[in-house]
């Protein structure tokens, strides 16, 4: 069922096509963050599917053995493939995929939140992976939705668009109720700005599941059951 219109999301992502890099600038250390965590579960020379790419900066940075981005919006493709011509990117909506293909490894980098129907997304996943595929997705934890919508607001952020962010809990029941089993699912980011001296035990403190619920983004993994 579907929560948005695919037309909306399409048009709102292809508004910002062209500033989107200067956004994630702005955001410079949040979106670090989120690549060291790509990192983690994501070896190099690995073949990798990310959906909902944006401008394939991500995908780039793994350096993969054959790297291939998916987004909804033709405007945001465009952009990847003049920033990064050595990978393929497609316009492409993941609940209506357009082949049968197992990759390595597929992300899902802050993009659950604006999937127009995430069960439907989940369903067309498996068209791109097998039992050996791990899936890594990440996303903001919905208890800091009221800060990011303010600092949008005042302009220190790209605006999100359509979306609504998912709670861990719900996040886990989506992903078993489509036949995935899930790896890890941690915390990330205690807070989203830098603490002098404190920050690296901070980023630990932020798996313990005393802390995950109030952590600033989720990172799960997890595969085909």
């Amino acid at each position: 069922m579907e929560r948005f219109d695919p037309k909306a999301v399409q048009g709102h992502f292809d508004s910002i096509a062209d500033r989107y890099d200067e956004g994630k600038a702005r955001q410079s250390r949040y979106w670090r963050t989120l690549v060291s965590i790509y990192r983690e579960f994501v070896p190099e020379c690995s073949s990798v599917l990310e959906v909902g790419c944006g401008t394939g900066s991500l995908l780039a940075s793994l350096r993969p053995r054959r790297g291939v981005g998916l987004d909804l919006s033709p405007a945001m493709v465009a952009e990847a493939r003049k920033k990064h011509p050595e990978l393929e990117f497609r316009a492409e909506d993941i609940a209506r995929p357009s082949g049968k293909e197992a990759f390595g490894v597929i992300l899902l980098c802050d993009v659950i939140e604006h999937l127009p129907d995430p069960a439907a997304a989940l369903e067309g996943i498996k068209s791109y992976a097998d039992r050996d595929t791990r899936i890594v997705l990440t996303s903001v934890n919905p208890l800091w939705a009221g800060a990011l919508h303010l600092a949008e607001t005042l302009g220190f952020k790209l605006p999100e668009g359509e979306h609504e962010w998912l709670s861990l809990p719900e996040l886990r029941a989506l992903i078993e109720a489509h036949g995935f089993r899930l790896e890890a699912a941690e915390g990330r980011i205690l807070l989203p700005f830098g603490v002098p001296l404190a920050e690296g035990l901070l980023n630990r403190l932020s798996r313990t599941p005393l802390l995950r619920r109030l952590c600033f983004v989720y990172a799960v993994v997890f595969r085909l059951a």
